[in-house]
């Protein structure tokens, strides 16, 4: 406890420089943790989701069943299967040439699920860059403030006309608590970030595994002489895609 309150006496005796680098340090610091504990209880909420929506596949015959049971879930996946089945039945209402041709069929299909893996996962990225930028900008930032402990050292030197302890310990200290402050900040968003991006590789891993059998579906129906996405309305069929 004695030395804890001989750093905070410190902390606040600090130059102005010194507190504004503490400042600019505490502020990334509480916003990186927030964006952890967002993110991962984010994760764990959709991958819960995609868990359980994939447990109900065996019970799946069609696509339109796959559509259906994914309009009232929120994760990855559904938002696969709405947009895969929105451009599905685009083309077998239009019955356009499509219809005809089962590469240029599943071609169309395949886009369509790529590019809604890509919007997921950017979104899902979302506020990561953030941990990235904390963990390669603040351990600079507490190195500006060891340079400026270490000048305010030397300062005291020159005032004092002496090198004792007594004259530079205030600027060494401010100097090593500027130090520890960037790399407290530093290291948990490094971690944070390396363990969020994984979770993000392997949802976007699943979706690319998982695309392979909304195409699955798709295909049967279409060869397969399968009429059941007539019974879906057209106000029905909504994008999902996150904006």
């Amino acid at each position: 406890m004695h030395t804890e309150s001989e750093i905070l006496k410190l902390i606040f005796s600090a130059g102005i420089v010194a507190k504004i680098v503490l400042l600019i340090l505490l502020m990334f610091s509480i916003v990186s943790w927030a964006v952890m504990f967002f993110k991962f209880f984010q994760f764990r909420r959709i991958e819960k989701d995609s868990k359980e929506f994939l447990a109900t596949l065996s019970k799946i015959e069609n696509i339109h069943q796959l559509y259906t049971l994914s309009k009232n879930k929120d994760n990855p996946l559904s938002s696969l299967v709405k947009e895969g089945y929105a451009r599905f039945y685009e083309i077998k209402k239009g019955q356009g040439g499509l219809l005809k041709d089962r590469p240029a069929f599943l071609n169309a299909i395949d886009r369509r699920l790529k590019s809604t893996a890509e919007d997921e996962t950017t979104y899902y990225e979302g506020y990561l860059s953030f941990l990235a930028t904390t963990g390669n900008t603040t351990p600079f930032i507490g190195l500006f403030g060891t340079v400026w402990g270490i000048i305010h050292a030397f300062q005291s030197i020159g005032l004092q006309g002496s090198a004792n302890i007594a004259a530079v310990a205030p600027g060494i200290a401010e100097a090593l608590i500027a130090t520890g402050a960037g790399l407290a900040t530093a290291i948990p968003a490094v971690i944070g970030y390396n363990y969020l991006l994984s979770r993000v590789r392997r949802m976007a891993s699943q979706m690319e595994v998982f695309s392979g059998e909304i195409m699955a579906y798709a295909e049967a129906d279409i060869w397969a002489g399968g009429d059941r996405t007539e019974d879906a309305d057209d106000e029905q069929i909504g994008l999902s895609v996150r904006k």
